[in-house]
């Protein structure tokens, strides 16, 4: 290697120790001096916060806001959010401490991850708050490399911070609603009917309710069921049941919905409405369902006794609570358990010779 080359590199290698040096090491304001929390207004009214809008790249993800006691998600029609989200995003926010400023060029922010967050590709997540609040916006960049803390900055100055919390916004609106569906375990189901049409229907029941198989019924003469995994899995479609996302029920068309039907042992009815929707400019092909509860008193002898029946006919009430007037959009395998029609489930009997 020649002299100059090698004189070169050194030159390289000092510009680029002196801009690391500069963009982390950039006189601090006096507002951002270390150990200070970086919201102290947050801190004294977080409890009071009403509502907040989650943005990046210049488009809303989603505007939280305090509806009686529960927050709900504008952009899904007002469903409930996910409480936990909002809450780990406030008391984070609220109790986040400067570790130290960093940059305040703004020719710097993009590798913090806290430039502009209206910039199409911007890295950053925009947090903002009511205005009349008096709580300055707040951008969330990347995760420090190589030490804990999180690059934050506040929109209403240049200067950028390393802060003691790490945070992890979600960047779709599935991230900010209430996921969480309904569990029907399969142990508890004891039927299960899955109707295409008037004579297109699967129906699979356990003889008992303490029996571990489903029997597939009306079994089409030298045909058998392909295996029993396939008829007991009919039973999982509604076991830990999560949306992908929410709209109201009444803006899609149900005309042609498979409906699928589970009876637990208790005597708890569900029924789901599963439609499967083209895809619509840049939204994809979508499986959607909606869902209503009831009480089966005939399922089993102890579901018309009184007290049981009472605890169904709660546990279906506040099935109906949450899910009534709504429309979720499911992982395509739920909705393929929702809709298996009898042909898939059948092969030709082996007959013994």
């Amino acid at each position: 290697m020649s002299k100059t080359v090698f004189n070169g590199l050194i030159i390289l290698t000092l510009l680029a120790v002196a801009t690391a040096f500069m963009l982390g090491r950039e006189t601090p304001s006096t507002d951002a001096s270390p150990s200070s929390l970086l919201l102290p207004q947050l801190e004294d009214q977080v409890n009071d916060v009403d509502w907040l809008r989650v943005s990046a790249g210049g488009e809303t993800i989603a505007t939280a806001r305090r509806d009686g006691t529960a927050w709900v998600i504008d952009e899904a029609g007002a469903y409930l959010a996910d409480w936990d989200e909002l809450q780990r995003l406030l008391s984070g926010l609220a109790s986040a401490r400067v570790i130290e400023p960093k940059t305040r060029n703004p020719d710097y922010h993009g590798r913090l991850g806290v430039e502009d967050p209206a910039r199409p590709g911007a890295a950053g997540v925009l947090v903002e708050f009511q205005p009349a609040s008096g709580l300055p916006g707040v951008i969330v960049g990347r995760q420090a490399q190589g030490r804990e803390g999180q690059y934050l900055r506040l929109v209403d100055s240049d200067q950028a911070m390393l802060v003691d919390r790490e945070f992890d916004l979600p960047r779709t609106i599935r991230g900010w609603i209430e996921s969480d569906v309904i569990d029907i375990a399969d142990d508890e189901v004891v039927e299960v009917a899955i109707t295409h049409s008037s004579d297109n229907v699967v129906v699979a029941r356990k003889v008992s309710a303490d029996d571990e198989d489903f029997v597939l019924q009306d079994v089409p003469a030298g045909m058998e069921p392909r295996t029993e995994w396939a008829v007991n899995s009919l039973a999982g479609g509604l076991s830990n049941l999560t949306a992908e996302e929410v709209r109201p029920a009444d803006e899609m068309d149900w005309d042609g919905a498979v409906r699928y039907r589970v009876v637990t042992a208790d005597g708890l009815l569900v029924e789901a409405q599963a439609v499967s929707l083209p895809a619509d400019g840049d939204r994809d092909e979508g499986h959607w369902v909606r869902l209503e509860a009831g009480v089966y008193t005939t399922a089993l002898d102890s579901a018309s006794e009184e007290e049981n029946a009472a605890l169904t006919t709660g546990r279906a009430q506040e099935v109906n609570r949450r899910v009534r007037g709504w429309a979720y959009r499911i992982p395509k395998s739920t909705f393929e358990t929702m809709t298996t029609a009898m042909d898939g489930l059948l092969e030709p009997a082996v007959v013994e010779q």
